[in-house]
């Protein structure tokens, strides 16, 4: 009987966790990891054409693309995601202005994502700016992450990425720091 009781506990905390109806939870901040993942869709169909500089150690590398793997482009976008349950008092929010909201680190907390800012565009309401900072340090690996992120409108009044921009360094212990840039314009 025992037996049965911890058996049906365990089972009944185990379903528990899995409860869709716990986990759709409002989000508490912007949601950059929707808004990036509409924006790796959109991207992924139509294909743009994109002058893509890479500048790492000094060297610069240029060229115009269009068969661009956006997931992966735009990964340490949805990496600013900060509506993760376990971040969900962490960030002091400030709201500026009506159109922009700042959300930056507690004192004392041990978080990837720094500070985040959203600007929404005054007409559509959509982002028309998103900056991060991501930041990882422990003993065996630093590096920081400054992201920008810019869409609008554009000609043809469709809302989407026009600009993007990732500058930071990467150091292992004993090892030189590795600065990188890389950034992406929308041409089409």
């Amino acid at each position: 009987m025992k037996q049965a009781f911890v058996l049906f506990s365990i089972f009944g905390f185990l379903t528990s966790c899995d409860n869709p109806a716990k986990q759709s939870q409002t989000n508490r901040y912007f949601d950059v990891a929707g808004y990036i993942q509409r924006q790796i869709d959109t991207l992924a169909q139509q294909k743009p054409t994109v002058m893509k500089r890479l500048l790492v150690e000094g060297e610069v590398n240029q060229k115009q693309v269009n068969d661009i793997n956006w997931g992966r482009e735009l990964e340490l976008f949805l990496q600013a995601d900060i509506n993760k349950p376990a971040y969900r008092n962490s960030y002091i929010i400030n709201q500026p202005n009506p159109l922009t909201w700042q959300y930056r680190l507690k004192a004392g907390e041990k978080l990837p994502v720094q500070a985040l800012t959203v600007v929404l565009d005054s007409l559509y309401r959509k982002p028309s700016r998103i900056e991060a900072l991501l930041v990882t340090d422990n003993p065996l690996y630093q590096s920081e992450r400054r992201l920008l992120l810019e869409s609008d409108a554009g000609a043809g009044q469709h809302w989407q990425l026009r600009h993007y921009r990732i500058d930071g360094f990467q150091q292992l212990t004993f090892f030189d720091r590795n600065t990188f840039s890389v950034e992406g314009r929308v041409v089409e």
